[in-house]
């Protein structure tokens, strides 16, 4: 198949630039990676930089935008919408809690981007203004193309109170770290996730910071991207799986306009049965885009107020994030139910749809112990951690 790459720097809007990925699916699946020249089309839409803090260049946009963003893209390629909607929460850390000086440097780079990740633990070596840096980290989103890698680590010699280990998140240049080119499953297949590693080296103090403590930044409202949990990672999911089901519907509803199976030759759409899942399936999507926004406004108009959040709007943010999972997830399933085996075919849109939200599903941001804590949570018997 023969591709054509996207100038440097062309105006793209969302539409074409999820458009242009999806023509290019066989692409981003063979290498694994987002193609250069998309990525570099993304940053210069300022997609990465949504959730950047005016007072460092950034267009400083309430997250619900952000969220409706991911969608968009994710009805085209859900690759894409990861590593955009998760490459915009790295930078959001960035400018709301790090170095400020250090920051502006990273911002300096109009194609600038982060990729970091906590599936793993290096090492942090302070020594004054200074540390010995190294690790390995898996599940990287978007390594090969950041220009930026980190990763968290425990910090040597430092306990809180009450013995607990002090981590804080390291970066280097790109240059300064290896891409470990392991990233081979079956979907999310375009998003480059492979593992990174740092051989040890000295780096700035300044390089480093924790997204999951508060800061002294005067950010507005933005503040709350850093020391209030994992909400941005639990969002990008939401995002992308809610556009992705919003493709599989729309390819399910093309499928059962036109398919009209043997013996009886009778459309599908025709098909009680048929109608009444389409109805379920569409109130899924309804319900999962809902959920969301609503508690994105809420939680927007509370940092606006306080800079930061409660308890109580973080797990129903958290909640909201699990509950679209899971109800853009049932909803793939059921486009492919309705929609017969056309979603078997190789290459079959259905098919790309159900294993990306498969695939996506299992984030430990919306499943397992962050469920679990979750729950702990609203019934008072913790304090939201990171997980939350």
């Amino acid at each position: 198949m023969t591709t054509t790459n996207i100038a440097p720097h062309a105006p793209l809007t969302i539409d074409e630039l999820g458009a242009a990925a999806d023509a290019r699916w066989h692409e981003l699946d063979r290498a694994r990676r987002i193609p250069q020249d998309l990525h570099d089309a993304a940053a210069s839409a300022g997609l990465f930089r949504q959730l950047v803090a005016p007072a460092l260049g950034g267009t400083g946009r309430p997250p619900v935008e952000w969220f409706r963003t991911g969608m968009a893209l994710a009805r085209h390629e859900a690759s894409l919408a990861w590593v955009v909607t998760q490459g915009a929460a790295e930078l959001g850390w960035i400018s709301a809690g790090a170095d400020p000086e250090w920051a502006a440097e990273v911002l300096a780079d109009p194609l600038g981007t982060s990729a970091s990740t906590v599936a793993g633990l290096g090492r942090l070596a302070v020594d004054g203004d200074h540390a010995r840096f190294s690790g390995r980290w898996a599940f990287n989103t978007g390594s090969p193309n950041a220009t930026w890698i980190g990763g968290i680590a425990l910090v040597d010699g430092e306990r809180r109170e009450g013995g607990s280990p002090v981590v804080r998140w390291g970066w280097v240049p790109a240059d300064r770290a290896t891409i470990a080119e392991d990233w081979d499953p079956i979907g999310m297949r375009g998003t480059g996730s492979h593992s990174t590693v740092v051989d040890d080296q000295e780096i700035p103090m300044a390089w480093t910071f924790n997204p999951y403590a508060p800061t002294d930044n005067d950010r507005g409202a933005h503040r709350c991207l850093v020391g209030n949990g994992n909400w941005p990672i639990a969002t990008s999911i939401a995002a992308v799986q809610i556009g992705n089901a919003r493709r599989a519907l729309d390819e399910a509803r093309t499928v059962v306009a036109t398919k009209a199976p043997p013996p009886d030759f009778v459309r599908l759409a025709d098909s009680g049965a048929v109608q009444r899942q389409l109805v379920e399936a569409e109130g899924l999507w309804q319900a999962a885009v809902a959920v969301v926004e609503r508690e994105l406004d809420s939680m927007w108009a509370e940092a606006t107020l306080l800079e930061e959040l409660s308890p109580e709007t973080r797990v129903a943010l958290h909640r909201a994030n699990v509950t679209a999972d899971r109800l853009a997830t049932r909803a793939v399933e059921l486009a492919c139910e309705l929609s017969g085996t056309a979603w078997i075919s190789p290459g079959a849109v259905l098919g790309r749809c159900r294993r990306d939200a498969l695939a996506l599903h299992g984030h430990v941001s919306v499943n397992g112990m962050s469920t679990e804590h979750n729950a702990k949570a609203d019934l008072g018997t913790v304090v939201p951690s990171i997980l939350v």
